[in-house]
């Protein structure tokens, strides 16, 4: 099945994953100080889950 993505789509989906992955930086920096912090690695978890969840909508 062909798939093609909407070029407003795309771009929006790479603006927010950007923020995202950059979010997620600041956030893995703090977890390795503070390893024990789950709320910390869920928020972690979730902003993957997130990039993947739009990628995965847009194939890619």
């Amino acid at each position: 099945m062909s798939f093609e993505i909407d070029e407003e789509i795309l771009q929006d989906f790479l603006v927010e994953a950007g923020e995202i992955l950059e979010l997620l930086s600041e956030q893995l920096v703090d977890l390795e100080q503070n390893p024990n912090d789950m709320g910390l690695l869920n928020a972690i978890f979730r902003g993957f889950h997130t990039v993947k969840g739009g990628a995965g909508f847009l194939q890619l």
